[in-house]
């Protein structure tokens, strides 16, 4: 939400009784209230968020109703077979593009997964118009060949590219089969430097440091190339199919009624976006002149804390509010082997996704966070069976103990 929306979540979160502000459907609302204090500068922020687009004749920022792509397209996506990859292609079918998926054909023959409540007869439907095209991109010669040699591509989505000398070489076979209309890169909110202004925007200068720091890279030599170029910086990922263990850490413990071990007094806010609202952002980008050459945030509109977040997973999944455990975790060291001791990073991390929707006017996040939540739970968690699994509580174990001890 803006600052305004947050602001006047903060004044309903004061008039409420508390009772609820301690309860389940208080926990967005604390989310929101407490970003609204980290973001108090953020109103100041709309003159230097204007400052961001500098780089470009005003004239030619003419935003369109883009449509995600009317004319169909020879679409390539590098990876495909896993979360964003097989919602990205499904979208892109829907719309009639011609979709080929790059990789090593080691998952499922290299075809994008079904997605949930996808039909037999609807998954084949989708699979008829992608083809798979098996390279290595840590092989880069093999990838530039294999490029190369399928054809000219209208379109480029490049979802898993980590460092610089992994595009260059799509990049090399791109230009050698004709080039492309537009190319597409999956950066990350993570590249954004520390700052005492929040929401993050785009205008918000990269970290050096960043682990990466090389997707900044990869966007200057996409620039300098010449391509038409957007790059899309997420914050957390979640949804249905969600390899990471992002909800999935939280599911697992709440499901099981069991205590949620949260770090930093649970008070830190981070922003979560979903899966499928991220793969209609990156859709609707095809044939919008506006996109050029920009970065998007692109998340969900809520904040929520750590804490808010253990309680809406426990929502979401019909349990009761969990009993939270805070610790310091300077104090645990986690033996190699242990899973981690929490999924977030130590520190408030949203972003301000209103040049997305102003850029893409007909996108805006479908899910709440609480809806999304659900959506993962029941489609995901429940329908691959992780409720029946035995998750690793070793370093829970080591905590627990240790703050019984304290």
């Amino acid at each position: 939400p803006g600052l305004r929306a947050t602001a006047s979540a903060n004044q309903a979160f004061e008039k409420q009784p508390a009772k609820v502000a301690s309860g389940m459907s208080g926990a967005l609302v604390l989310g929101a209230a407490a970003a609204c204090t980290v973001a108090a500068a953020a109103r100041r922020r709309a003159a230097i968020g204007r400052a961001r687009d500098l780089d470009t004749p005003r004239g030619a920022r003419v935003v369109v109703a883009a449509k995600g792509g009317a004319d169909k397209k020879r679409v390539l996506v590098m990876g495909g077979t896993r979360f964003i990859g097989c919602y990205l292609v499904a979208k892109l079918r829907e719309l009639g593009h011609e979709v080929v998926v790059l990789n090593r054909g080691k998952t499922n023959e290299g075809k994008p997964d079904r997605l949930p409540g996808t039909s037999d007869a609807d998954y084949e439907k989708m699979l008829e118009g992608v083809t798979v095209l098996k390279a290595d991109r840590k092989e880069p010669e093999q990838l530039k060949a294999a490029v190369a040699a399928a054809g000219k591509f209208d379109i480029v989505f490049d979802n898993n590219v980590r460092k610089l000398d992994e595009v260059q070489p799509l990049v090399e076979g791109i230009l050698a089969s004709g080039g492309c209309e537009q190319f597409v890169l999956m950066s990350s909110a993570g590249v954004y430097g520390p700052t005492d202004v929040l929401p993050l925007s785009e205008s918000n200068p990269g970290d050096p440091n960043s682990r990466h720091k090389e997707k900044l890279s990869c966007e200057n030599f996409l620039a300098e190339k010449g391509l038409n170029w957007t790059s899309i910086r997420p914050v957390y990922i979640y949804g249905p199919m969600n390899y990471n263990p992002v909800e999935r850490f939280f599911f697992d413990r709440v499901a099981r009624d069991r205590p949620v071990c949260v770090p930093y007094g649970g008070q830190y806010i981070t922003q979560l976006g979903h899966c499928e609202d991220l793969a209609d952002f990156m859709v609707k980008c095809i044939g919008n002149p506006t996109v050029k050459g920009q970065v998007y945030n692109v998340s969900g509109e809520d904040f929520v804390t750590f804490d808010g977040m253990a309680k809406l997973c426990a929502e979401a999944a019909g349990k009761p509010a969990p009993k939270i455990v805070h610790f310091d975790i300077k104090d645990v060291e986690v033996p190699e082997g242990f899973p981690k001791a929490f999924p977030f990073r130590g520190m408030h991390f949203f972003a301000g996704i209103e040049k997305a929707k102003r850029d893409v006017p007909d996108w805006k996040p479908k899910y709440s966070l609480l809806e999304g939540l659900k959506s993962s739970y029941a489609q995901d968690y429940v329908a691959r069976g992780f409720d029946k699994k035995d998750p690793d509580f070793r370093t829970d174990e080591l905590i627990l103990e240790k703050m019984a001890k304290a």
